[in-house]
C-alpha cells in the first residue's frame, strides 16, 4: 500500500513509519524544508529502501502539491502541541488539516481512493477548557466532512522509549536516591497512559482489517489507574528511592491564589484541575474489531526502563553522544 504520512518525524510518527515500513508498505513523508535528514531510515530498523521524502508545509496548501497523488491512504500525525502558541496551533492544526484535505481533493477528486487516517487525542472529550483540545476537535471534524473513507485514533497519553517530553523527564525524577516527590491533590485522580508500541500495533491492525468503516478508536491502556499508581510504578522501574508526598487540594488552591496576586495563574488552575479528573476510555471496539490488548502501564514503564539508560539523558542527541542506544521504534509488535 502506498501511504502518505505528516509528523513522520514526531515521537508516535517515527514509530509508525518505520512499523509500516516493516509490513512492506511505501511510505511517503512530508516534511519541512531543512528537516530531510530528520525522516527517520527504515533499513536501519529491519525494513528496506528509504522513504520517499516530500518537502512541503502544512502552514502553506501550495506547498502541499503533488504530496497525496497516487496515495492509497493519508496518515495525518502531525499538529502543533499545547505548549506552542493559540495562533500557531490554529495555524497547523486547523488550517494545515484543511489543506491537506483540499489536496485530497485535488488529487483524488471523485474521493474513491484515498482513506483519510488521523491521529487525534483522547483528551478530546476532556471537560477541563484549553485552545489544543479545540483545535484536535474542529481537525477531526474536518476530516469526518471530507467525503473520503476516515478513521480516527484517540490516543491517551502516550510514552515509551525516546520520548523526552514527558516519559524520560517523569523517570528522571522517580529515579532520584532519596527526598521527596509533591503530588498534586490526592493522586486518586486516574489516567489511562498508553504505550507507543501498542498505538502503532492498533494502527497496523486496522490497516489489516477488512471492514473499513468510518469509525473512531480510543487508545489507553486496559484500566485506568491512580496518578499516585502512576507514579509508584515509575519509581519502582527506575530504582528510584524517593518518597511521594501528597499536597491537600486546599493548599494547593491557596498556592495558586498567592500566586495570583502577582502574575496570571490560568495555566496553574487548568493543571490543578487536570489532577481532579478521572481519565478513563473505552477502547472496546478495537478490543473487538482488531483483537487490540494494550499492556499495562506497570509493565509498558518496565519495557522503558530495561530498554537501555536513553531515559537518563536530556535528549537523544545527549544519550547518543554518550554512546546510549536510544532504541526507537525497534520494539517488536506483535
Amino acid at each position: 500500500m502506498n501511504i502518505a504520512i505528516t509528523g513522520a518525524t514526531g515521537f508516535i510518527g517515527r514509530y509508525t513509519a518505520l512499523a509500516l515500513a516493516r509490513e512492506g508498505h511505501t511510505i511517503r513523508a512530508l516534511t519541512r524544508p531543512g528537516r530531510e535528514g530528520a525522516i527517520p531510515h527504515p533499513k536501519d530498523n529491519g525494513g528496506t529502501g528509504e522513504f520517499e521524502v516530500f518537502t512541503g508545509d502544512l502552514t502553506s496548501a501550495k506547498s502541499l502539491e503533488g504530496f497525496l497523488e497516487d496515495q492509497d491512504m493519508c496518515l495525518h500525525l502531525a499538529s502543533a502541541h499545547d505548549h506552542l502558541p493559540d495562533e500557531e496551533m490554529r495555524e497547523v492544526t486547523v488550517a494545515g488539516t484543511e489543506s491537506l484535505v483540499g489536496e485530497a481533493i485535488r488529487a483524488n477528486s471523485k474521493r474513491d481512493r484515498i482513506q483519510m487516517w488521523i491521529m487525534s487525542s483522547a483528551v478530546i472529550g476532556a471537560p477541563v477548557y484549553s485552545y489544543y483540545r479545540d483545535t484536535k476537535r474542529i481537525q477531526e471534524k474536518i476530516f469526518k466532512g471530507s467525503g473520503f473513507e476516515w478513521t480516527s485514533f484517540r490516543p491517551t497519553l502516550v510514552y515509551g522509549v525516546g520520548d523526552y517530553r514527558h516519559t524520560a523527564t517523569t523517570m528522571r525524577k522517580c529515579a532520584a536516591q532519596g527526598g521527596k516527590m509533591t503530588i498534586p491533590h490526592s493522586g486518586r485522580s486516574k489516567i489511562n497512559p498508553v504505550h507507543v508500541d501498542d498505538v502503532v500495533d492498533c494502527v497496523l491492525r486496522k490497516i489489516g482489517y477488512d471492514k473499513q468503516v468510518d469509525c473512531i478508536y480510543e487508545l489507553a491502556g486496559p484500566r485506568g489507574i491512580a496518578y499516585n499508581e502512576f507514579i509508584d510504578n515509575t519509581i519502582a522501574a527506575t530504582g528510584g528511592t524517593v518518597t511521594r508526598r501528597n499536597i491537600p487540594k486546599k493548599w494547593a488552591d491557596m498556592a495558586i491564589s498567592l500566586k495570583g496576586l502577582f502574575k496570571d495563574v490560568t495555566d496553574e488552575r487548568r493543571a490543578s484541575a487536570y489532577f481532579l479528573l478521572h481519565h478513563e476510555h473505552d477502547i472496546t471496539n478495537a478490543r473487538v474489531e482488531l483483537g487490540w490488548e494494550p499492556r499495562t502501564y506497570e509493565q509498558g514503564i518496565q519495557d522503558c526502563a530495561n530498554a537501555s539508560d536513553w531515559w537518563k539523558y536530556e535528549s537523544e542527541e545527549e544519550a547518543l553522544a554518550a554512546g546510549v542506544t536510544v532504541p526507537v521504534g525497534q520494539t517488536a509488535i506483535a
